[in-house]
Formats: C-alpha cells, sequence, structure tokens
C-alpha cells in the first residue's frame, strides 16, 4: 500500500484539497460512523457518540461505514453500488471522501507520539488503510 500512495501522492494531495467542495450538503453526518458506534438491541437501532458531528453530503458517513466493513472482509465497492445514499453520489465525490478520510487518520496516526493509546493507533491506522485500498480498487 505504501509504493502505491508515495507514488499518487500528488493525485491523493488533489483528490484531498477538493473535500470541502465535494463534501458540502444539507444532511446531519455522525462523522465517526464505524460499527464501534452502533448498538443493537432487539429491533432498534442506536447511533452513539456523537462529538465530531458535522452537516455535509448525503454520503458521507454511509461511505465511511462501508470502508471499515472491508476490515471484516466485506466488499466495500459491491455495497456502494447497492446502496441508495452511495449509488446516487458522483465517482469523484466518493474518491474525494475516501482519500480526505485515509489523509485524516493517517495523518493523526503519524503525529502520535510515544505516549499515544496503541489500541486507538492500530484501530485509525487499519481504517485509514482500508479507505486508501479502496480508492486504490477505484482509481
Amino acid at each position: 500500500m505504501a509504493p502505491w500512495a508515495a507514488d499518487h501522492l500528488a493525485d491523493l494531495a488533489d483528490l484531498e484539497a477538493q473535500a470541502p467542495q465535494a463534501l458540502a450538503g444539507a444532511t446531519l453526518q455522525h462523522g465517526d460512523l464505524y460499527p464501534f458506534n452502533i448498538m443493537l438491541h432487539d429491533q432498534r437501532v442506536f447511533v452513539v457518540d456523537w462529538p465530531h458531528a458535522w452537516i455535509g453530503a448525503p454520503h458521507c458517513d454511509t461511505v465511511t461505514l462501508l470502508s471499515s466493513a472491508s476490515l471484516s472482509g466485506a466488499d466495500p465497492q459491491q455495497l456502494a453500488e447497492r446502496h441508495p445514499l452511495t449509488r446516487a453520489a458522483d465517482k469523484e465525490q466518493i474518491d474525494v471522501l475516501l482519500a480526505a478520510h485515509s489523509g485524516f487518520l493517517l495523518r493523526i496516526v503519524a503525529s502520535a507520539g510515544m505516549g499515544a493509546d496503541q489500541n486507538l493507533v492500530e484501530m485509525m491506522t487499519a481504517l485509514g488503510l482500508a479507505s486508501l485500498r479502496w480508492l486504490r480498487r477505484r482509481r
């Protein structure tokens, strides 16, 4: 993964620079929607831990959640092609989000100091690389 990212660093930076425009919208986003923030109880679904909520394009939380699903062996591209929010999104908008998501997480990991919680660092690395792998397959 690192050689591909290094070879495409300028492209990744260009994609990430488009994030403010590509991710604009009027939909409430969780901003940290991963399986560990979703609780199932009886016939109900609860989404918890909302400190990163923001307003953006309708597909944003769906893309990050699908990306994280790849860590369990699911193919995020197949899921995205079937989901109405990602199916309706412009291809480039999804690529921009994947570049911004992976860049955000991997920058945090790269700057984590010695005292950083290693479980958190490992989780952020896995999530960042999952988005980067999906983006690589799409490009």
